[in-house]
């Protein structure tokens, strides 16, 4: 498995702090647009973990998940998202997904996760 860790996050601003965090941790960043992205960078480029995000709608990050796994792909994925996506919790989690992050996300909470995602992909 690769160490760069993907990111798929709407939001702008979140997206920006996710990448600062890991990369002021020396982990290799790719930012994504979407799920077909991802997929056609997972072609060619080796992920340690994918970083999603369940707003606006989580349904959208299942799905990418799903493809993912139908795919026969294992990359282990975060998935960070409001106190209230429990349901979205326990349905990434049986996704074989390796986490759920609750905001706000810390910085050490951020690391951690990938750092248990990028154990489990080596």
């Amino acid at each position: 498995m690769g160490t760069t860790v993907f990111i798929v996050n709407p939001d702008p601003d979140e997206r920006k702090w996710i990448a600062s965090v890991l990369t002021s941790a020396a982990i290799d960043v790719v930012v994504v647009d979407d799920g077909t992205a991802l997929l056609t960078r997972l072609a060619t480029t080796e992920g340690a973990c994918l970083i999603a995000c369940t707003e606006p709608d989580a349904a959208t990050a299942l799905e990418l998940v799903r493809e993912l796994r139908s795919q026969g792909e294992a990359l282990p994925v975060i998935v960070i998202g409001p106190h209230s996506a429990f349901r979205t919790a326990v349905d990434i989690a049986r996704l074989a997904s390796t986490d759920f992050l609750e905001r706000p996300v810390s910085a050490q909470e951020l690391l951690g996760a990938v750092g248990r995602a990028r154990s489990v992909s080596t």
